[in-house]
């Protein structure tokens, strides 16, 4: 069965788009707290956990815009040297450019699995559909055939 709107698994609107500013605002506050104990490690951890929550609930294009926005901000905030955008080690860079790559990977698994669970919910709604359907059809068969063969009545001849 071919589905054209497997796409449309999320809700349409803005509210994905906030949350994921919202989201990417909470991780960005608890990394700057565990800053002092984190230091350079970790850098962009809590803004993938909060990347693959939003696309668990909004879909791929507001996670998207997570990655977009936890970028500069982990890069300028968490990676020696702190507070300035200096270029990084090629450790650094490494570890960083690993962790976009993770975050991508997740979102595109996770799209594909939201689109297929979309479409088993549409094949099971619209094969209920159709069971239904088919049930009706045979009853009202079976009553019309019921009603068409029942025995008549003698007609009697009145004279």
């Amino acid at each position: 069965m071919q589905l054209k709107n497997v796409r449309r698994w999320s809700k349409p609107g803005f509210s994905g788009f906030y949350f994921a500013i919202v989201g990417v605002f909470i991780s960005f506050c608890i990394r700057y707290t565990l800053h002092p104990f984190l230091e350079g490690a970790l850098p962009m951890t809590f803004f993938i956990l909060n990347t693959i929550i939003i696309a668990l609930i909004y879909g791929y294009i507001p996670s998207l815009l997570t990655i977009v926005l936890s970028i500069p901000l982990a890069f300028f905030f968490f990676i020696p040297p702190f507070d300035s955008f200096d270029l990084p080690t090629a450790q650094d860079a490494f570890v960083f450019a690993s962790y976009i790559l993770i975050a991508l990977l997740a979102v595109g698994v996770i799209e594909w699995l939201q689109r297929e669970r979309y479409k088993a919910v549409l094949i099971s709604k619209v094969s209920d559909s159709r069971y239904r359907l088919l049930a009706q059809a045979s009853y009202s068969l079976k009553h019309s055939h019921d009603a068409g063969s029942a025995p008549k009545a003698p007609i009697s001849s009145v004279n």
